[in-house]
């Protein structure tokens, strides 16, 4: 190695060197502005083995149990092995009723241990982690151990500690009497179901407010068998492969009902630019053949509630119908003016819907304004490659 070539080292580790002692320094400096309130608490003896309740505790959707948490969503790429979701939303039941955002940054089944770290909160936190670990008492006996880590600006902690801390512990508490009713006697606790009763009266409240519209809209008999007819239907995150009304759709969340692969669909509509849905799978039957959706996301703010349930019916051997029954809940004085024209926008989309199934179903092509769709597409992604290929060249 020449004279200057080993200058060229030293000056580069050197650099290297005074930036990691100058972030050091700065990092020692953020690390005094702010206060680290830490809690670990544990549950009091629960009457069931820790495998038992590491399965609880490990699925994501806590708002099955827990009287803190309104819904949650998961979703998002597997990170860790056998875990097919990293993010989790819930609404939390809790002063402002405010929603949590979670990423998932361990999980072990081994060691019976899960971390979450949230992604937004008050400007006054600086970062928020919760572990929850299982530990084995007994052939049917096990604990909870809660851990909780949060950073404050010092300033705030200063004013908040005791209020975050009770906080804390008040929603433990709660946590953990839920977990111990639910695991030893598998259903909810007696808070839980009065919450959901609540809930069930809010909503009802709000229908008997709103402008409510229901239709029933049916196909032509389709020339195959109910079977046949099911198998393409009960694919509910790959409607998009056959409807020219949505660009894309895929599947996201863990399965909540048996025969599914998603709890939820993602779906792009042709309505407008980037218009992106998201439904929930609200009830699903291979026996009955039919499964019924909400619409979660993306809806206008004057729609309060977008339903729809399909059934398929047999007709003869080789031939059935698929029957849609769409609800929309519409807030009064909106739906007053604009019900006729979502009503008639409704039935045309799934009109189209129901005769792009049929000609799907019966010939296993893809009707054709699908087909130009696709082929739009396409297009749309080759010019997309070529310019980025372009400014890869000539930068």
């Amino acid at each position: 190695m020449s004279k200057s070539k080993r200058m060229k080292r030293k000056i580069l580790m050197l650099s290297a060197l005074l930036m990691a002692t100058s972030n050091s320094e700065v990092m020692a400096q953020q690390e005094k502005k702010y206060t680290e309130l830490k809690t670990i608490t544990t549950s009091e003896f629960i009457n069931v083995s820790a495998d038992t309740l590491w399965r609880i505790i490990s699925d994501p959707n806590i708002s099955r149990w827990s009287t803190l948490i309104d819904s949650t969503e998961y979703f998002g790429e597997e990170i860790f092995k056998g875990v097919p979701w990293s993010k989790r939303t819930s609404m939390v039941n809790s002063k402002g009723h405010h929603e949590s955002h979670e990423d998932l940054i361990f999980h072990d089944d081994s060691r019976r241990e899960i971390k979450f770290a949230s992604t937004k909160f008050p400007g006054f936190i600086i970062a928020n982690e919760t572990h929850w670990k299982v530990i084995d008492n007994g052939p049917k006996q096990s604990l909870l151990r809660t851990t909780t880590i949060m950073k404050m600006k010092k300033l705030h902690a200063f004013f908040l500690k005791k209020t975050m801390l009770k906080a804390i512990n008040r929603n433990g508490n709660g946590i953990y009497y839920d977990i111990k009713h639910y695991a030893e006697n598998g259903k909810v606790s007696l808070s839980k179901a009065n919450r959901i009763k609540e809930l069930q009266k809010k909503q009802l409240d709000k229908r008997t407010k709103n402008r409510i519209i229901k239709k029933t809209l049916r196909s032509d008999i389709i020339n195959v068998s109910e079977d046949s007819l099911w198998k393409i239907c009960r694919e509910f995150d790959k409607t998009a492969v056959w409807t020219s009304t949505l660009h894309h759709s895929y599947g996201i969340g863990k399965p909540e009902h048996e025969g599914t692969t998603c709890s939820s669909r993602v779906c792009e509509t042709n309505i407008g630019k980037g218009n992106e849905l998201v439904e929930k799978l609200v009830m699903f039957s291979d026996k009955n053949k039919e499964l019924s959706y909400d619409l979660i996301e993306g809806a206008p703010g004057f729609i309060i509630l977008a339903n729809n349930h399909w059934k398929v019916i047999k007709v003869a051997p080789n031939q059935s119908k698929i029957e849609m029954n769409v609800t929309l809940h519409m807030k009064r004085f909106t739906g007053f003016f604009l019900h006729e024209l979502i009503t008639s926008q409704m039935k045309k989309e799934v009109n189209i819907v129901l005769s792009e199934l049929k000609i799907y179903s019966e010939t296993g092509k893809v009707p054709e304004a699908k087909r130009k769709q696709i082929e739009k597409q396409k297009k749309k992604e080759k010019r997309k490659q070529s310019r980025v290929e372009k400014e890869e060249l000539y930068p």
